[in-house]
């Protein structure tokens, strides 16, 4: 969708009232969004201000030239991608190519018609409706291949993404992270009994009680087939099992219709955790979590299982 004027914003620097006037006349036919800059100093504070996102700036001022502002721009790390034309009353074409070798996308020469600064302004926002649309797609593939496509809950590399960071915070300020596998109990008889469909009801149905039971500060996500992982932070020790036992019951409790029968799922659970003067890793955590949870299903399943050295004294 193109972007309109109003989302089109525009900065013009340049120390010449007279220019200012004969831009601003220019660009008040389309209806831009413009602000004004009287020099490149004032233009370099209204860049970070108002992010626009093309640039008019005239060769010569007196503190900072277009193509040291061309110089900063283009050496930011900026979010979007910021279109410059540098106004020059030079028509020399070495000056001309040094100042697209600057940075600047394209120039105008002073006087200039008004007719093809409005075209210049538009081949200028072509390109950034160009490069946002581009943004958005990249955008959607990295949250595509992070992202489980059935259930719509973070994928394994974003939890392990997510945990290792979060990992070192713990390690850093001492707080405490779990990190708790689980797993539907016997679901391969769900998809052979009722058809993969079903088996798909069910998961979802999973996913949206453990993201109900999940704090924002915290993450829970599928990692493939039917196991999930919680990553639960800022929680005691006495305090996750009555935080996944809840988990465990929610589950235990739903009813699913399946082909006139009514069908009831549970799930098993292995808690690994970082504790504050211990070696963390978390890829080591995913490991112990697994651990204690083929253990829950040894024991029965339905039922929560401690990593070793973390069982409870009651279970």
């Amino acid at each position: 969708m193109p972007v309109s004027t109003e989302e089109f914003k525009i900065l013009v620097a340049d120390d010449s009232p007279l220019y200012r006037k004969l831009v601003e006349d220019t660009l008040c036919r389309e209806q831009y969004v413009v602000c004004f800059a009287r020099n490149g100093r004032q233009a370099s504070e209204l860049l970070v201000e108002h992010s626009p996102a093309l640039v008019i700036t005239d060769w010569e001022m007196p503190d900072l030239t277009g193509i040291e502002l061309c110089g900063l721009i283009r050496g930011e790390q900026r979010i979007s991608y910021t279109y410059i034309i540098l106004l020059t009353g030079n028509a020399n074409k070495n000056q001309i190519v040094k100042g697209l070798a600057a940075g600047a996308d394209d120039y105008l020469t002073k006087p200039f018609h008004p007719g093809e600064l409005l075209a210049r302004v538009a081949v200028g926002r072509r390109i950034i409706e160009l490069h946002r649309e581009i943004q958005a797609k990249n955008r959607l593939l990295e949250e595509l291949t992070l992202t489980d496509s059935l259930t719509g809950l973070p994928n394994r590399r974003a939890l392990e993404d997510w945990g290792i960071r979060q990992i070192r915070g713990a390690v850093r300020h001492g707080f405490a992270f779990w990190v708790v596998m689980a797993d539907l109990d016997a679901f391969k008889s769900v998809n052979d009994t009722y058809g993969h469909q079903a088996g798909d009801v069910v998961l979802k149905k999973f996913a949206d009680l453990l993201k109900a039971n999940t704090r924002a500060s915290n993450i829970c996500g599928r990692i493939g087939g039917e196991e999930f992982v919680i990553v639960i932070t800022h929680i005691e020790k006495p305090n996750i099992q009555n935080a996944i036992d809840r988990i465990r019951r929610e589950l235990e409790a739903q009813r699913f219709d399946f082909e006139g029968r009514t069908l009831c799922v549970t799930a098993s659970f292995g808690i690994a955790g970082f504790q504050p003067g211990t070696a963390a890793d978390f890829s080591h955590l995913l490991r112990e979590a697994d651990i204690a949870l083929y253990a829950a299903k040894r024991a029965g399943r339905n039922r929560i299982e401690f990593a070793e050295g973390l069982k409870p004294e009651r279970q």
